[in-house]
């Protein structure tokens, strides 16, 4: 029979393979019942296990993997089955009867810590089985540790986690979707850029996006979709759609050009960017969107959210400015000044219906209420440090230093602290014990970052690890210059907080290596910088003034490729050429620097 051949454009793979990277051993086995056994590899994995054991002819052995154990210490099968059918963490095979036999699936993969075998006459021992740890298997990049042990636990569960959850493309979760849902993988494109190098992984995601994307200029929610995701205001079919998803296809490529400075992901996206905006227009009422999913998961920090409006109105503005300076750099100058000035008026018109000029609050007691503004530029200029103050106390006092934001609102929230001086607040969060943080999973036996704050849904998510990109531009100060995308010109800011004495840091960019360590001791500061050959770097010495700090032993000044810009709040600003630095600054144990 002559068929059609299948259509679409054939190319070759042009990111890294999904293979397997790492046989873990069991580090418990049990029979709970007599003939259940139940492996724990100890750290939750995408993958399989490949189980050797040996039967009668066409006894059937049956393998269950998931997160969780039952009361019992039996595999809990029915965590995270509300969105999948069938036998989606289930194995089965019939042995033939001929002395050991190794089954290893090789078409799929599951989501797991424990595996619960069944079906054997044979009693098992824990070296029957073994954990095959599977992902798209990136080169490293960038290496990050610090004085906190604690802290350096949490970038061990996200780098986990962003493993677990690369599968050709960035996933949501390995045991349950396995979906690439757009904000989930957006949020965590600038840690993961630190840590593999991955320009390739997600320029072919953002491929994926523009086959996705209608004629109308919408795109849905994850991609590739199988259908679910694409309901817009209009009410087309399917069961949801929002602009921090979708907007991922305008959000995703200039974060690659951010990062590597390569104009060609925007000259070969701009139709589709473009079109994605102009969608939005089509769905705005005086340029306010009423749609959305609104801060997903924030309720399960049991905190504050704002209204959709808020949050989708917010990202249309963000949106429409990212177009307009993407179409500056393609020399379509008079796209750029229509989509500056349309990013003008979903400004003023966000501002008008949501900010209290009296309060300088958006949404009370709300955390991304008050942080999406101050990240995204949205905030009136004159009215940011009130509009700042009110984060503050939300977080210090009326959180009790507490994390109070969802998967949209938690990167923005943590950009929005580290822009405006205040690490030391991140940090606070980043270090709280209790409900609801970070170190609250780990409290809890989390191997992997949890979908939501209080455990609910998948415990292997990638999104609440985005905060992983603050270890590197935060405390280590490591972040690329706006004006000079692809670390042509480099931004060391080092944030020297709480309890931290040291931190050690590099980032391979495609300049060269980029180093920032810092360590306090003996009543000084001593902050160690490389910077690769033709960049320049500025340099923010955390220190009150200039005469305090010195470079290799000299006074720092305009000379040994050393240049003073200017004094800010709590730091000195120098100017700095390729070539390695070190400079020192008194520095107080109460934290003062330069006194």
């Amino acid at each position: 029979m002559v068929v059609e051949p299948p259509a679409g454009k054939l190319v070759s793979e042009q990111l890294p393979p999904i293979r397997v990277t790492a046989s873990i051993r069991p580090v418990k086995l049990t029979e709970q019942k007599p003939g259940v056994y139940v492996f724990d590899l100890g750290v939750n994995i995408a993958g399989w296990g490949r189980l050797s054991t040996r039967g009668p002819r066409g006894t059937r052995v049956t393998l269950q993997y998931n997160e969780l154990l039952n009361p019992d210490g039996t595999v809990n099968t029915q965590q995270n089955s509300s969105h999948t059918h069938g036998r989606f963490q289930t194995e089965e095979f019939i042995l033939k009867g001929e002395g050991v036999e190794t089954f290893e699936p090789r078409f799929t993969y599951h989501g797991f810590r424990y595996v619960q075998v069944t079906g054997l006459t044979e009693k098992l021992t824990l070296d029957s089985l073994t954990g095959r740890w599977v992902y798209t298997d990136p080169e490293p990049a960038g290496h990050f540790t610090c004085s906190n042990e604690r802290i350096n636990k949490v970038q061990e569960l996200i780098l986990r986690t962003l493993l677990n959850n690369m599968h050709g493309i960035p996933t949501d979760c390995q045991q349950r979707e396995k979906m690439g849902w757009m904000d989930d993988g957006c949020v965590g494109m600038e840690t993961a850029f630190y840590n593999w190098d991955l320009p390739l992984f997600y320029e072919k995601w953002f491929h994926d996006m523009m086959d996705a994307q209608d004629a109308n200029g919408f795109v849905p929610d994850f991609v590739p979709t199988c259908g679910w995701g694409r309901s817009g205001p209009d009410g087309s079919p399917g069961e949801m759609a929002d602009q921090w998803w979708g907007g991922a296809i305008v959000m995703a490529p200039w974060k690659l050009y951010q990062y590597y400075g390569d104009t060609r992901i925007l000259e070969e996206g701009y139709p589709s960017m473009k079109a994605y905006v102009d969608y939005l227009g089509t769905t705005a009422k005086d340029h306010l969107i009423n749609w959305g999913l609104g801060d997903w998961l924030v309720g399960s920090a049991k905190a504050s959210a704002p209204p959709q409006t808020d949050l989708s109105t917010a990202a249309y503005a963000y949106q429409a400015r990212i177009l307009s300076q993407t179409a500056a750099l393609l020399g379509k100058h008079d796209d750029a000044r229509r989509y500056a000035a349309l990013a003008e008026q979903i400004r003023d018109a966000f501002n008008k219906k949501n900010l209290n000029p009296e309060t300088s609050w958006y949404v009370s007691d709300s955390q991304t209420g008050q942080a999406v503004p101050l990240a995204l530029g949205l905030a009136p200029e004159d009215l940011r440090p009130r509009i700042l103050e009110r984060l503050v106390e939300n977080i210090t006092v009326s959180r009790k230093g507490h994390v109070g934001a969802g998967i949209v609102g938690l990167l923005p929230l943590f950009k929005a602290l580290m822009e405006n001086g205040r690490d030391d607040l991140a940090y606070l969060m980043m270090t709280r014990e209790d409900f609801p943080g970070w170190l609250h999973m780990i409290n809890s036996g989390a191997t992997s970052i949890w979908e939501a704050w209080d455990g609910g849904g998948s415990r292997n998510h990638p999104t609440l690890g985005c905060v992983g990109m603050w270890f590197y531009q935060g405390l280590a100060g490591i972040r690329p210059d706006p004006a000079a995308p692809g670390f042509k010109c480099i931004i060391i800011k080092p944030a020297v907080v709480g309890d931290l004495s040291w931190v050690k840091c590099s980032y391979p960019s495609l300049r060269g290596l980029i180093v920032s360590n810092w360590r306090r001791e003996g009543g000084k500061l001593r902050l160690e910088v490389d910077i690769p050959p033709n960049t320049t770097a500025t340099v923010y010495v955390p220190a009150a003034q200039s005469a305090a700090v010195t470079e290799s032993g000299q006074t720092a000044g305009n000379a040994g490729g050393v240049k003073f810009l200017r004094t800010e709040k709590g730091a000195v600003v120098y100017e700095v050429g390729s070539g390695k630095y070190i400079f020192e600054v008194p520095f107080s144990l109460s934290g003062a620097a330069g006194q």
